[in-house]
This record gives C-alpha cells, sequence and structure tokens, in this order.
C-alpha cells in the first residue's frame, strides 16, 4: 500500500467499515491486533472473559468483512473506562479508531455515562490528538504505568457535562 496523502484519502472512501459489537469469532483477530499493537497485549483469553461480563461491551470494525480494529470499554455506575482503542498496521490513518471511538463514546452515554476515563502512553501523540480531538483532557498523570517501554500514562476523561 502506498502510503500518501492522496492515496489514503482515495482508500478511505472506497473501504467499506462497518461498527459492530464483538463476537466470540472475532476474537482471535482482535488478539492478533492487540499483539501488533501493545507490548503487553491481552490474551484471547482476556477478551473471552471480558465479554462474557454484563458491565464490558467492545466494538469491531470491519473492512469489507475483515476485522481491521477495535475497541472496549468497561461500565460502572454512572462512568466508563475505554480499555483499548486498536486498528491493525493496514488500515491505520483511515479514521477507524476514531469511528470506533465515536461509536463506543455514543453508547456509553446511551447508558447513562457522565464520563468517560482512559489511560494512553505520554508519548503516544496519535492517541492523544484522536482523544482530545473526541473531547477527552488531561486531568492526571500515572508515572511509570507501563513497562516495555517504560513510559507515564495521561490519564484522560470526558466529561459529558462539558459539552
Amino acid at each position: 500500500m502506498i502510503e500518501n496523502e492522496n492515496t489514503n484519502k482515495i482508500l478511505n472512501e472506497n473501504l467499506n467499515i462497518e461498527i459492530m459489537t464483538m463476537q466470540k469469532g472475532h476474537i482471535s483477530k482482535a488478539a492478533e491486533i492487540e499483539r501488533e499493537s501493545f507490548s503487553v497485549p491481552w490474551s484471547e483469553q482476556a477478551f473471552a472473559d471480558a465479554l462474557k461480563m454484563e458491565n464490558v461491551l467492545f466494538y469491531i470494525a470491519a473492512v469489507h468483512g475483515e476485522v481491521a480494529g477495535y475497541c472496549g470499554i468497561y461500565f460502572a455506575a454512572d462512568e466508563g473506562e475505554i480499555t483499548n482503542v486498536a486498528v491493525t498496521a493496514a488500515y491505520r490513518r483511515h479514521k477507524i479508531a476514531e469511528r470506533l471511538l465515536r461509536k463506543t463514546m455514543a453508547k456509553a452515554r446511551e447508558k447513562g455515562a457522565e464520563r468517560v476515563f482512559l489511560e494512553v502512553r505520554s508519548r503516544n501523540e496519535p492517541a492523544i490528538r484522536l482523544y482530545q480531538k473526541s473531547g477527552f483532557r488531561q486531568i492526571g498523570m500515572r508515572r511509570n504505568y507501563y513497562t516495555a517501554p517504560d513510559d507515564d500514562a495521561l490519564v484522560m476523561m470526558h466529561d459529558y457535562a462539558d459539552k
């Protein structure tokens, strides 16, 4: 795939992206994307266990029927916590993460969440920009939260009352 702005724009317009609730059959591909994206990835069993929980929801993005990314959220009382947002390398820069996050945030609001939290590596500038664009703001920092490589976590919050 050629990586330039014009090609990405053309490819993005031609992508058939569908956002849907993650099912058991999506787990192996989600775990593959997880391994590709994170240094300390969730296992297939962790995804399977999470999907069984009533207070957890995962969405996947399918491009022409192939799982290209996912986003998860935990709910507790009137809050949500984003677990991970990840898109396979072949489909990055096509606004898939943005669409997954938008769908997840809409569902959180629908379920009565007043605030949604997440942690992000302090050096992950593309993710930070995505979250800021989506209405999150930094409210704290967890020093040395991540390993492999070591990094701080920015704690970010989206407060629906601010909107």
